[in-house]
């Protein structure tokens, strides 16, 4: 994205002094330079802190001290943004922040608050045209949510403490928080995975809920099919007594063909009834059956109760007897350790070398300890033979249940016409009401039983989800990752030549999943960052991957990422001795002594002034540094900013300071 930084400003607290402002170039490499405590350092945090970040990591004492806001001026889409944002005080961040935009927008006296950081974060993620659907709309984790501009900014900050990491590669990397959100969002961020993609997998992920409930309601409506066709024999059968209709073997019928004679005997009017001899006795029958079957079914699950009651009880009494002889050996433990002690001649410490040392007695209890222990693992274990009965006893109960139910449904239904009174069971208006009763049943059983339209609904949104999925296809989304991963391969090997390092023709890739860099070496050994030692191949591949990951978004369509980058100091590396002495002996301008290291240290720039070149001079570079212009002073495409050597000549003005 063309978003770069065009000014930096800072406002002091007394209202005497105007803003003091830093002038950068964009498309170009920007240097400022200076000594050690000069502010150099603190850029990073400042520019961050104005794009919304959580907390403020500005360096306090001095510089926080003397400012009451900071702001940043960017360059995007042919025009000019203002951000700022009040100096926090004792809070760890404020929200306050000032926004204004323009062709060419104009620098307050004093910024006073217009907005607050959670609008400067929408209005940043709108600017990027960042997707606002999660990386996994299933998952609520924070780390699946949707991608913010705030996660760009582990490509645009290399401050000291990383750009020459072997364990990190990316600005916040180190924290669990961002690495997990920077890994999940990296197919997204290279442009594989596309917001279209991330519609379509939230509505696979929709679909597929809706899909789940549906097959919940199919099961359940299957479930209630197969508790109604126990039902369904009652009432045919006091159909059959009343005289509704003629069957011979109602048993031999097919559950379907039941459901049709229901509704047969639902279209039928009282006066189709024909009360004969024959079917009162069949009906009479038929309930003295289902009593016996009743009494039968009852008399197994009683006794399949007791059974599993018992081995219940078995299971539980040991688990008892397990613990009792669990304490019984932790008891007579000791007496390994003392037969451990005889058996070496060594003096007891309980009765010393007397000749009324109980050896006898210790034998015996080490004799019981191992009985004990014997038997406690031949107990530990129920065997395989009871846990399969005890299985099929659970099975059979669960079985037998749902018969006597059955069976007691079928006699509570068929009771329920007997037990009317005597001198209107058989009338027609007894008959009527039970011709209604059907009609209600039928009707409430096509509604219940009746699944071809849920079928047809699940087997719809079956085939919308594979038309999805075939469009989602994740196999070419991994594709697409590994051929950007590739591309940004080739961007760093083409770079990496030009630095300080000792491995400069060994392939390089990039480890998305681990946020690190693998290089393969001539013997087919892949070796990770944190492998390779020397803080000079560290900064290497830092300085080349970081620039190949810009070179990349520079070369796609639209890229979200801002198009700028700022390295804080990475000649550290060439100063060790300057940079590890005591604070009190420090010098304040430290300098390149040896020529390999000044060799080295313009290569850094060198390689950067190559990246633009390659880049067409399309995103922008800022780099912190002690190397003065002697060093970076001939190369094409380079801007000193500032250099802030000798007296008054800091980040934050003296008079400034109380």
């Amino acid at each position: 994205m063309d978003f770069q930084i065009k000014r930096l400003i800072l406002w002091s607290k007394e209202p005497q002094f105007k803003p003091k402002e830093i002038e950068f170039k964009t498309n170009s490499v920007n240097i400022i330079t200076g000594a050690s405590r000069t502010g150099k350092s603190a850029i990073i945090p400042i520019i961050d802190y104005c794009l919304a970040s959580d907390s403020c990591y500005i360096p306090v004492n001095t510089i926080r001290n003397a400012c009451s806001w900071f702001g940043i001026i960017i360059e995007v889409n042919q025009k000019q943004v203002l951000l700022a944002r009040q100096e926090p005080g004792l809070q760890k961040s404020t929200d306050n922040m000032y926004i204004a935009s323009d062709i060419e927008v104009e620098v307050p006296d004093t910024p006073i608050k217009n907005t607050n950081r959670d609008s400067v974060k929408k209005f940043l993620d709108e600017l990027s045209s960042l997707t606002f659907l999660d990386i996994d709309a299933e998952n609520s984790s924070n780390y699946l949510g949707r991608p913010s501009f705030r996660d760009l900014m582990a490509f645009c900050f290399q401050p000291q403490n990383i750009v020459a990491n072997a364990n990190t590669l990316f600005y916040k990397a180190d924290t669990t928080e961002h690495r997990t959100k920077l890994i999940n969002i990296f197919p997204y961020i290279l442009g594989a995975v596309t917001p279209d993609i991330l519609a379509k997998r939230q509505e696979i992920n929709n679909l597929t809920r809706v899909l789940k409930r549906k097959e919940k309601e199919l099961v359940k409506l299957k479930e209630v099919s197969e508790k109604w066709k126990s039902e369904v024999n009652g009432w045919l059968a006091i159909a059959q007594e009343f005289g509704l209709i003629k069957l011979n073997g109602l048993k031999d019928l097919s559950f379907e063909e039941q459901i049709e004679i229901l509704t047969l005997v639902s279209e039928k009017r009282a006066s189709d009834s024909s009360i004969l001899n024959n079917n009162i006795e069949a009906s009479s029958q038929e309930i003295v059956a289902l009593r016996k079957e009743e009494s039968e079914l009852s008399l197994k699950l009683s006794s399949l109760k007791n059974r599993y009651t018992e081995m219940r009880q078995l299971m539980n009494s040991l688990d008892g007897y397990r613990e009792s002889l669990t304490i019984q050996v932790e008891r007579l433990n000791i007496s390994k350790w003392l037969k451990s002690l005889t058996e070496d001649n060594e003096t007891c410490p309980l009765f010393g070398k007397t000749k009324e040392h109980p050896k006898e007695q210790i034998d015996k209890f080490y004799t019981n300890l191992i009985k004990l222990e014997d038997e406690t693992g031949f107990t530990n274990k129920i065997p395989a033979a009871f846990e399969r009965e005890f299985d099929n006893v659970k099975s059979e109960i669960s079985i037998l249940s749902e018969q006597i139910t059955a069976v007691q449904k079928r006699i509570k239904l068929q009771s329920q016409i007997r037990n009317s009174a005597a001198h209107e069971k058989y009338t027609v208006e007894n008959i009527s009401r039970f011709i209604g009763q059907v009609q209600y049943a039928n009707e409430t059983f096509k509604s219940l039983g009746t699944d071809s339209e849920l079928i047809l609904e699940i087997e719809a949104i079956n085939e919308t989800l594979s038309n999805l999925r075939a469009q989602v296809n994740e196999s070419a989304v991994i594709q697409r990752v590994n051929s950007a991963i590739n591309k940004i391969g080739a961007y760093a090997i083409r770079l990496l030549p030009l630095l300080d390092s000792e491995r400069p023709n060994d392939p390089i890739r990039i480890d998305y999943q681990n946020l690190t860099v693998v290089v393969s070496g001539q013997d087919g050994r892949d070796d990770f960052l944190w492998e390779i030692g020397s803080g000079s191949n560290w900064l290497a591949y830092h300085i080349s991957v970081t620039l190949a990951f810009h070179l990349f978004f520079n070369q796609q369509g639209h890229s979200p990422v801002p198009g700028f980058i700022v390295y804080d100091q990475p000649s550290q590396v060439y100063f060790p001795k300057k940079m590890a002495v005591r604070e009190n002996e420090q010098e304040l301008d430290p300098k390149l002594e040896n020529d390999e290291d000044r060799i080295a240290v313009k290569k850094i720039f060198e390689t950067m002034s190559e990246a633009l070149k390659i880049s067409q001079s399309k995103f922008q570079v800022i780099v912190l540094e002690h190397a003065d212009s002697s060093i970076w002073g001939d190369i094409h495409n380079v801007n000193e900013v500032c250099e802030w050597r000798g007296d008054n000549n800091k980040l934050i003005p003296e008079e400034w300071i109380k």
